[in-house]
């Protein structure tokens, strides 16, 4: 079975350049991957914040759409 790997090149290629570019500027390949890790970290949590920002979104609507079905479902007298 071929597994799929889900790759974001054009991230990976920028990571890439700021990895070259740290160790060029840094002359430290420990210290450069130590940035690049913060790097990593930050970007899994940006993601992660978008994600459930998004999903609030949508659950917010949903429950605005329910409320307003089950307001037009019920008789006034």
């Amino acid at each position: 079975m071929k597994n799929k790997l889900s790759i974001d090149w054009k991230k990976a290629l920028i990571f890439l350049i700021v990895s070259a570019g740290l160790v060029y500027i840094t002359k430290s390949i420990w210290m450069s991957i130590g940035i690049v890790l913060v790097l990593f970290i930050i970007d899994g949590l940006l993601a992660n914040w978008e994600y459930r920002r998004k999903t609030r979104k949508i659950f917010d609507e949903l429950k605005k759409m329910n409320e307003e079905r089950k307001d037009g479902d019920t008789v006034h007298d």
